[in-house]
């Protein structure tokens, strides 16, 4: 690892850029255009939901075409897994990487899933070929470094979940990248440049960029590492609101049912607020459906456990709801081997607890005995 401060010697280097409209300057616009200035940039390699997050999720982007002379643009989320990884002589041709893409804090968002795909094919093609210089242009994590979560058991893994990683990581774009870098053996050398040259942190909350469709706000990210969850139920994550993820429910709950709020008495403690509603979806899961459900209220960050509330609601739902209630199957994110849910879990005991065959508390403790150890794993890949 090694910080630099610009790119003066990388002029005349010809470079990919993995990108999307989160690369962006209140002075100076879209990064991929800027850069244009001082690099040779010959590719533009696109992520999940498109360069301008014109796309929903899990929509091939296969079709879409962009402006730009003399810009091969790399759609990285087609019709097939295949596409999830440039093929080789999309790298080869490099000389310089950049990564330059905004994270929400939680390993089931795809953006650093696809830079890691490239740092690991980069890893292997470095065995017998030259490969290009590699940039991280690093930003904030929007929820903090603190933590949620245990680790993703390999046999869970997939595009929404890597390997041994934490539902809630705490870690910075180029945090994570450092991490895959050691805990995979990649043996790359990664420059970072720090937030604020091309990140700034001034304004940072006044200018949230939704980085997807779905992701509006930074409350949005706060709920996310455990609302995900909802995506492997027949439960509304709120798809199809203005609020997604922050509200949620379905056709089938009662309004306002005095059960649910029950169960969760033990895991609030004046750290959030459920303000029941009626809501209609204009799209996805019960589209111009009437749903009763929740409106999911953080007031005390510090102390919200966004995945232990979603685990629990859903404990609540399967017990209250048992003939209503699904885990969904299917196809999710080009696999079909196993249920969504469980891709998202991603660790047997949690998915013994939604299914009552574990006790809160002793899930409780179990996750801040994961959490204490990622904390100490991950110490030396945070920097000021």
């Amino acid at each position: 690892m090694k910080f630099i401060s610009n790119l003066e010697n990388f002029h005349h280097a010809k470079t990919g850029i993995l990108t999307n409209h989160t690369g962006y300057d209140l002075k100076e616009g879209y990064h991929f255009v800027s850069l244009a200035k001082q690099l040779n940039i010959v590719r533009v390699f696109i992520p999940e939901h498109g360069l301008f997050a014109e796309l929903q999720d899990q929509v091939s982007g296969s079709d879409l075409k962009y402006f730009g002379k003399d810009l091969d643009f790399c759609n990285l989320y087609g019709d097939n897994e295949t596409s999830l990884v440039p093929p080789d002589e999309k790298l080869l041709d490099l000389e310089l990487f950049i990564i330059d893409i905004r994270d929400v804090g939680s390993r089931y968002y795809t953006f650093l899933t696809t830079a890691y795909y490239i740092l690991e094919k980069l890893s292997k093609l470095k065995k017998t070929k030259i490969i290009p210089q590699i940039i991280i242009f690093d930003s904030m994590n929007p929820i903090g470094r603190k933590v949620e979560g245990s680790p993703l058991l390999k046999d869970y893994t997939s595009f929404v979940g890597v390997e041994s990683v934490l539902h809630r990581h705490g870690l910075s774009p180029a945090g994570l990248m450092l991490y895959y870098n050691e805990e995979m053996k990649l043996s790359l050398e990664l420059n970072i440049i720090k937030p604020g040259k091309y990140h700034p942190q001034e304004y940072y909350h006044l200018t949230w960029i939704p980085p997807s469709p779905n992701i509006p706000s930074l409350t949005s990210c706060l709920v996310y590492p455990g609302q995900c969850l909802l995506e492997g139920t027949n439960l509304s994550e709120g798809r199809g609101t203005t609020r997604p993820f922050e509200i949620f429910g379905a056709p089938f709950l009662k309004l306002d049912d005095s059960r649910i709020l029950k169960e969760l008495e033990a895991i609030n403690k004046g750290s959030f607020h459920l303000r029941p509603l009626r809501f209609v979806p204009t799209f996805h899961k019960h589209k111009d459906l009437i749903c009763n459900g929740y409106h999911l209220m953080v007031l005390d960050a510090a102390h919200f456990h966004s995945l232990l509330f979603t685990l629990s609601f859903l404990r609540a739902v399967s017990q209250f709801y048992p003939k209503e209630f699904q885990f969904l199957d299917g196809v999710y994110e080009f696999r079909s081997d196993r249920p969504a849910i469980e891709l998202l879990v991603g660790d047997s005991k949690l998915l013994d607890y939604i299914q009552g065959k574990e006790s809160y508390q002793n899930t409780k403790d179990y996750l801040l005995s994961e959490e204490k150890m990622w904390l100490t794993k991950i110490s030396k890949f945070l920097y000021e």
